[in-house]
């Protein structure tokens, strides 16, 4: 595997120095032993007691050489005092020590009390021709190893060179490098008892395997594309964690600068807050800075901040309410849609924040999108902002929506917002449209269950995704080639893209459902289920009970909450009060939701009732249920009452039966709604030949610099 490359900020661009040492990496990487290796550039950043940011400009990490740790002297440090070579070298001191601080508390990584099995080496480097004055000229003794050429790195790493780390210690010093470490769970699970607490004993070696995240997540989080960037995947597949890891990691690196993460689900803020704390303080000893830092509802309200109301705020106005909205959204055009048209329509939205991050994407209407645009700081094409969306998980029933309807187009009728064309900025070994095909939350079968639900294929089908690519794109493997209408197709989810498996606990299977003779004794088997979960060493917050039956939505969870209640178990019913906004989980107490409130959310077990009221021959309803399903990181249970029930459970028993596999009959994409993989052919062939042509240049000789100067040359040139 080639040497990976992580930039993580926009300096990159005017640091000659650090791309001229990649080049000859890269270059020399077999001779030199570095085709497992990674390099950071700009990462990871430490925040000391004092608040003082200390990194190195390069961090390599090889499993043949440990790490170096580089910095270089640019010609400001040269017309400096000799002091700066001093302060360099114990900024490099600061920060080795940090490192193996982080590396110490790993017990895989650590050799003895005070060692660990890999070494961190600070280097710096000098050019020769101002390499013997510098440091003749110093005040006192440098320590850090002093190069002063790219072969001298070269020669120095052949010095280092030992026996390779096992690949388990390498993914191990990845995590604690790249922060995987700081999803951990914050306290052991209190298991006194294994064999009355087996359920329990399976949730906490499900959660171990959990942490760790995998690299490609991580590699997205931190690096930095220099624009807009989209980030697509199914339920599951990291998109929240990966852009709380981005936010952290910009706000360490830039504390002054303004940043948004903003979000549809409001039961979501509580969840994306720990997770960003929680990165932040992986690399400092404290709390993010809220007032830089936005962590934002998209609408708000009158007494809660959200993206639009703050925005309505700044510019002295009045956010509209729901009833206001509503009467001004003209057809098809939801509420919020509306307000946030009538906003930009002022032309009082300024730019106010640098970054922009935007989770949920699916469920925005555009004009959030143009607000979104509108509000931040920078040129059309470096204008810093990501967002993520989930294709299959749209209950609002809105269609996929490709960066121009988005975000609207100029007056030259040019898209504001242009994947392809930004491309240029994006740095080597990242890409500004990321794809996630592995889903870590769901069981294997679960996930699978939850999709052939979704899209009917064992009953009526309602949506379909438009090629076999994109079915690749989402994790599967099409062992029937193209697809084609009236043809059997067979689908399957290799193990590979669902890498996180429970172990079977006896009593407790995997999934389960039932058909009740009534809403009552439906009610009254799920709170049995629960007690039984419970007994066997759940804590009550980890368990969610989704109401399918909008309708009967509020019934369902009293009732539940009331037998619960008698049975001596606390429940959150989180749309008991429609004021209110609780949080989603409370410790000792099982979550009561409908599926609008808990998307966004998981738990290790889910209640799904009320599906006789699901209508599985709309797109909506099959999204409910994928939706509510996939909210589950190991049981399911689903229940309904009378016919409508037991035909829709069914084809649940059909599906089940058939995972990790689907098999059905492919359906005339032109009668149903084709969920399209988002790539045109156009900008699809736009990609592919622009990857051949760099890699032309690359062969030629050509360094990074002219090989932007020339696809630069190639943009305007059009």
């Amino acid at each position: 595997m080639p040497m990976e490359i992580v930039v993580t900020s926009g300096r990159w661009k005017n640091d000659p120095a650090s791309r001229s040492l990649v080049e000859y990496l890269q270059a020399n990487e077999i001779r030199l032993g570095l085709t497992e290796a990674v390099l950071y550039y700009d990462f990871p950043t430490y925040a000391d007691y004092e608040s003082a940011v200390i990194r190195p400009d390069v961090l390599l990490f090889s499993p043949n050489h440990g790490f170096l740790a580089l910095r270089f002297l640019d010609d400001t440090l040269f017309q400096k005092s000799s002091a700066s070579i001093a302060e360099l070298d114990t900024a490099l001191g600061d920060f080795t020590s940090n490192l193996y601080s982080r590396l110490l508390r790993s017990r895989e990584l650590r050799s003895g009390r005070t060692r660990t099995i890999v070494d961190v080496h600070p280097v710096m480097f000098i050019p020769a021709e101002q390499a013997a004055a510098v440091l003749q000229a110093s005040s006192q003794e440098i320590e850090t190893k002093v190069c002063s050429s790219l072969e001298s790195i070269g020669a120095y790493l052949a010095e280092l060179t030992n026996l390779p780390l096992a690949p388990n210690a390498v993914a191990e010093v990845r995590s604690v490098v790249e922060g995987a470490k700081a999803l951990s769970r914050p306290q052991k699970r209190l298991i006194q008892d294994p064999a009355q607490q087996p359920l329990a004993v399976l949730m906490s070696a499900l959660e171990s395997e959990i942490a760790n995240f995998d690299e490609k997540q991580r590699h997205i989080a931190l690096i930095d594309v220099g624009g807009p960037a989209r980030i697509r995947g199914l339920a599951g597949s990291g998109k929240t964690v990966i852009l709380a890891m981005k936010a952290a990691h910009l706000h360490l690196n830039n504390p002054e600068a303004n940043i948004l993460f903003t979000f549809y689900t409001k039961s979501l803020r509580a969840t994306i807050k720990s997770m960003i704390t929680k990165f932040y303080r992986h690399y400092s000893e404290t709390d993010p800075n809220w007032r830089a830092l936005h962590i934002r509802h998209g609408w708000g309200g009158s007494s809660v901040p959200g993206v639009y109301s703050d925005a309505c705020r700044r510019a002295n106005r009045g956010p509209l309410n729901f009833t206001d909205a509503n009467r001004i959204a003209g057809r098809g055009e939801t509420a919020f849609g509306a307000a946030c048209k009538q906003l930009l329509d002022t032309g009082h939205p300024k730019p106010f924040y640098d970054h922009v991050l935007i989770d949920e994407g699916q469920d925005f209407p555009d004009s959030f999108y143009r607000l979104c645009h509108a509000l931040t700081i920078g040129d059309r094409d470096k204008k810093s902002i990501v967002w993520a969306y989930d294709e299959l998980q749209d209950i609002l029933n809105v269609k996929i929506r490709q960066p121009d309807e988005l975000f609207g187009r100029d007056i030259d009728g040019l898209p504001l917002v242009d994947l392809d064309r930004s491309s240029i900025h994006v740095p080597p070994g990242a890409t500004n449209d990321a794809v996630l095909s592995k889903a870590y939350r769901n069981q294997r079968d679960v996930l699978v269950t939850a999709h052939a639900m979704g899209f009917g294929v064992n009953g009526t089908i309602v949506q379909m995704l438009e090629s076999a690519e994109h079915w690749e794109d989402v994790g599967y493997d099409v062992l029937t080639g193209a697809l084609v209408a009236g043809k059997p197709v067979k689908i399957s989810r290799p193990a590979r893209n669902s890498p996180i498996q429970i172990a079977e606990a006896p009593g407790f299977p995997l999934m389960k459902w039932d058909c009740a003779d009534s809403l009552n004794s439906e009610i009254k088997a799920v709170s049995e289920g629960i007690r039984a979960f419970v007994g066997a060493g759940l804590a009550p917050e980890e368990i969610l009970v989704i109401s399918l039956d909008d309708r009967h939505a509020k019934r369902y969870l009293a009732g539940v909450a009331e037998h619960l209640a008698f049975i001596g178990i606390a429940s959150n019913n989180v749309i008991a009060d429609p004021y209110s906004e609780p949080p989603f989980t409370i410790a000792g107490k099982v979550t009561l939701s409908t599926v609008y409130r808990a998307k966004g959310n998981e738990a290790s077990v889910v209640f799904a009732l009320g599906i006789d009221a699901v209508d599985v021959k709309t797109r909506g309803g099959r999204n409910k249920l994928f939706t509510a399903f996939t909210r589950t990181k190991a049981w399911l249970r689903v229940s309904g009452v009378g016919s409508a029930a037991k035909q829709t459970l069914d084809e649940l028993t059909t599906a089940s039966g058939e995972a990790p596999n689907m098999n059905f009959t492919m359906p005339d994409l032109a009668v149903i709604d084709t969920i399209q993989r988002g790539f045109s052919k156009k900008g699809a062939a736009a990609r592919a030949a622009r990857e051949q042509y760099v890699e032309r240049l690359k062969i030629a000789g050509f360094s990074e610099d002219e090989i932007e100067d020339e696809l630069q040359l190639g943009v305007n040139g059009a």
